[in-house]
């Protein structure tokens, strides 16, 4: 019994030993290996993260390398003019708006920010189809910009006239982006005349070889690879194989509404590369056709059509005659009125045939009186076609007015300045209007009918000489304008410095000394002598022992001997006092009249 009870403590020992010490070995001896596999953990969970972030810093990366090429100028002043460039050509040649007016308003800069916002606002007059058609064109140009402001307005309660349209853009310049060239976009110019047929159904799957060649002037800028997108006036273009300076077109996919016609280039006429952003790659203005289908501007009218001419109806020789046909009271629904002449033309005069727009350069042999023209109008639905007669007067070369020479003139710190400007025009009957250029003092104004200029000096406004441009218009057509500098010597009140210090005979010949004691500076007069200083400006007409007189602006003016230019005092008549009379008083001159202290 002894025997079995040792062989099991033996037992019971040898187990509580391993439990003990087995845990102990396996700890020395995997310990390490456990260390190494967790740090291996650790790194590979970091190195995930870093991949990670890498990944993300490359996605960012190619996003600001993306952002970079679609982003506008990275001079602002430069991107700024050839957005507004780009912006108005959109408006008028493609979207062919109506008395477009793109203005620029404050770039937005941000501190610490890598980007410069350039803004603008449009206003226009456009139907919604042409609408449409801007908003597409817009969209599609590969530009870092946008539409943040867009009102729609109907002027009529009837019909489908057209919108009054305002927006408002915001384009961006990275200041680490590219440069452009001088335009927006990479322009060349047609070389030679070019014509393209209309597309018709069964022509629609022709190949390159029946296609015109169009031959331009440089391809610099433009991409080596076909096919790519061109701009040329209203027309949208793809071009689909070159060969040097020599190009392959056809119409734009786009450009459906444009297939029917025939189209014909001019050569100098420009040629825009048209990038296209990546989304619209595959858009088509189709895609918004059910905006004109359900236009909520449309509106029964009763069918009365007519015409009528805004703007001015005479021309100058030498100038340029820009006047509008409007057409009113049509079913655009049913199509949009089409303008043409009827009968002779002169020379250079020409008449778009969608906007109305007629347009004049008198030639120089073109004689001075009326022409007269019929213009006409015609559109879906109209019986005969809509004529109205309309004359134009060429006039004799409107020649810009001319100013009186004015000379430099002296203003006082504090107190204000008048000075007539005028100006004369060979045409009696035109009307002058007056302005005052840029970089007028602050405070400087002048009658726009009088031309009178008033000018008040600050008295906190450091003495100098200041230059003023004076600009006048007339009323012909085309306006003529002349403008003219006048400079301003301003200075302190230097009549309260000067005084008169003394009255001698020098030789048989009198004389009087002005000291001004703000300059040491000292002026010796005689009678008949012209005296300018300060603000007076007069004719020394008498020199007396404790006095003389002065005359200017047809009156005698007295100052006394020790009194400064300040006490200058006005005769209340201004007949001359004979030369021979002597005052009855030293104090007083020998007339009838009262000194009063001039203000």
């Amino acid at each position: 019994m002894q025997q079995r009870e040792k062989i099991l403590g033996s037992i019971f020992a040898g187990v509580m030993g391993a439990f003990f010490v087995v845990p102990s070995i396996w700890s020395w001896f995997n310990g390490p290996v456990d260390d190494l596999q967790g740090t291996l953990a650790m790194e590979k969970s970091k190195t995930e993260k870093k991949d990670l972030e890498y990944d993300q810093a490359r996605v960012k990366q190619l996003r600001l390398k993306d952002w970079k090429g679609r982003s506008l100028s990275p001079k602002p002043q430069q991107a700024a003019l050839q957005y507004q460039q780009w912006l108005t050509d959109l408006a008028e040649e493609v979207g062919e708006f109506s008395n477009v007016q793109v203005a620029p308003e404050a770039p937005a800069t941000a501190a610490n920010q890598p980007f410069v916002a350039v803004r603008f606002r449009l206003k226009a007059e456009a139907t919604l189809a042409q609408v449409r058609l801007f908003l597409f064109r817009f969209s599609q140009a590969d530009l870092l910009h946008g539409i943040t402001l867009m009102n729609l307005d109907s002027p009529a309660t009837t019909g489908n006239p057209k919108l009054t349209v305002a927006m408002q853009f915001e384009a961006l310049s990275l200041r680490d982006a590219p440069p452009r060239g001088p335009t927006l976009f990479a322009r060349t110019e047609v070389s030679e005349n070019w014509k393209l047929a209309p597309t018709s159904a069964d022509k629609a799957k022709d190949t390159t070889d029946s296609l015109p060649v169009l031959r331009v002037k440089s391809a610099e800028g433009f991409p080596e690879k076909t096919p790519f997108i061109v701009r040329i006036a209203r027309h949208y273009f793809e071009v689909v194989e070159t060969s040097s300076l020599a190009w392959k077109l056809k119409h734009d996919s786009n450009a459906s509404e444009l297939k029917a016609a025939a189209i014909e280039l001019a050569e100098g006429e420009t040629v825009e590369l048209v990038k296209v952003h990546p989304d619209f790659t595959k858009r088509s203005l189709s895609d918004f056709d059910s905006i004109l289908k359900q236009n909520p501007f449309l509106k029964p009218i009763p069918y009365a059509p007519k015409m009528e001419f805004v703007g001015p109806k005479s021309v100058s020789k030498g100038g340029s005659l820009d006047l509008t046909c409007k057409a009113t009271g049509f079913d655009l629904g049913a199509g949009e009125p089409v303008f043409a002449l009827n009968g002779e033309a002169p020379k250079g005069l020409s008449l778009d045939s969608r906007s109305g727009k007629l347009t004049w350069k008198p030639e120089a042999e073109q004689p001075l009186g009326d022409v007269a023209l019929k213009v006409t109008a015609n559109a879906p639905g109209l019986k005969e076609a809509l004529t109205e007669s309309l004359t134009i007067s060429l006039k004799q070369t409107n020649m810009a007015p001319k100013f009186d020479a004015v000379t430099e003139r002296q203003a006082i710190l504090g107190k204000e300045l008048v000075l007539p400007i005028k100006a004369t025009d060979e045409e009696a009957d035109s009307k002058l209007t007056y302005s005052l250029g840029s970089g007028a003092p602050e405070g400087a104004k002048i009658d726009a009918t009088t031309g009178e200029f008033r000018w008040t000096p600050p008295a906190t406004m450091a003495p100098g000489s200041v230059k003023v441009t004076v600009q006048v218009a007339d009323s012909g057509t085309p306006t003529a304008m002349a403008t003219q500098e006048i400079t301003i010597n301003v200075g302190d009140d230097l009549a309260q410095f000067t005084t008169l210090t003394g009255i001698i005979v020098r030789e048989g010949k009198k004389e009087f000394w002005l000291s001004d004691k703000s300059t040491n500076k000292r002026l010796v007069l005689h009678e008949g002598e012209n005296v300018k200083y300060a603000d007076l400006d007069a004719t020394v007409e008498r020199i007396e022992p404790k006095f003389v007189l002065l005359k200017k602006e047809d009156a005698l003016w007295r100052l006394n001997l020790g009194d400064t230019l300040k006490s200058l005092q006005k005769i209340e008549t201004a007949a001359k006092p004979a030369a021979s009379a002597k005052p009855t008083n030293e104090e007083k001159p020998a007339i009838d009249a009262k000194p009063t202290t001039e203000k």
